[in-house]
Order: C-alpha cells, then sequence, then structure tokens
C-alpha cells in the first residue's frame, strides 16, 4: 500500500510518501528547505499512515505547529481488519474447546 500526502505547519508544507511491502513500512518527506526525513521500520502490524503520525514530532520541528495532515492519494490494497478481528478468525478455526 502506498500513501501520498502532505503535512501542514506554520512554516511551510512537507509532501510524504508512506508506503508498506510485506514486513517493511517506509516514510520518505520533502520540507521546503534542508534535508528530506526518511525513516523505515520493520512491523508488520504497523500501517502506512500510522507510521506518519508516530513521526509528528519530527515534522513539528521542522515546520512549527501542525496544522493538518492531508491524504492525496492511496494506491493498493486495503486491509480494513482490526486485529481483534484477526485474533478471532484465528480461534474460530482452531475451535478451542475449554472443558470442566
Amino acid at each position: 500500500m502506498i500513501v501520498k500526502g502532505k503535512v501542514v505547519g506554520e512554516r511551510g508544507i512537507a509532501k510524504f510518501r508512506a508506503e508498506k511491502d510485506g514486513r517493511i513500512v517506509k516514510v520518505k518527506a520533502e520540507f521546503p528547505e534542508g534535508e528530506p526525513l526518511e525513516y523505515s521500520v520493520g512491523c508488520p502490524c504497523l500501517e502506512p499512515l500510522e507510521l506518519v503520525g508516530l513521526l509528528l514530532p519530527a515534522f513539528e520541528e521542522r515546520l512549527g505547529k501542525i496544522e493538518g495532515v492531508f491524504v492525496e492519494e492511496v494506491q493498493g490494497k486495503k486491509s480494513l481488519k482490526s486485529l481483534f478481528e484477526r485474533v478471532r478468525k484465528i480461534f474460530e478455526k482452531q475451535k478451542i474447546n475449554i472443558s470442566s
């Protein structure tokens, strides 16, 4: 899944691209001035936009107070199942029986 968007701050706008490829989640952001921010983490349970949210303090250091995060485009398969739904299905398949 690829998510493209922008983070708007008091001192400017940073465009970002967040990507989930299997077990790796990556974010690359370009700022009006300065070096780009690139970060990746091997966490299959993390979604691309969640990683952007975790990196907001880094955006805030460069852009000032964050005024908004806007998603402009989403590409790829969307995972709408929650962790609890996945766990429930695992247990249903195993049909765990507890007897007294």
